[in-house]
């Protein structure tokens, strides 16, 4: 039995990706630290891109100088719950 996938590819679709991207862009944050938990920055990975964009000369020194110097750089992004019931919503019961 075959199984067949469909997937059109129009204004609505590529639009709702590249705000989805966008989001999650905005969302996630760039964290420096030293080895011992010291935060040395803490900023917007949207900025962080346009800096590597605009200076990139000055992006790969700070990895290689983070690589040498045993700092490291972490993604974070706090994750939105969703309410698990809305109203009007049904519930179901096990």
């Amino acid at each position: 039995m075959k199984t067949k996938t469909t997937f059109n590819l129009n204004s609505e679709n590529i639009s709702n990706a590249f705000q989805k991207a966008f989001d999650s862009i905005q969302e996630t944050k760039l964290s420096i630290r030293a080895k011992n938990g010291k935060e040395y920055m803490n900023l917007p990975l949207l900025i962080a891109i346009v800096v590597a964009i605009v200076v990139p000369f000055a992006a790969i020194v700070a990895v290689i100088l983070g690589l040498a110097f045993g700092i490291s750089f972490s993604f974070q992004r706090d994750i939105k719950e969703t309410p698990s019931s809305a109203p009007g919503d049904i519930i179901q019961v096990k």
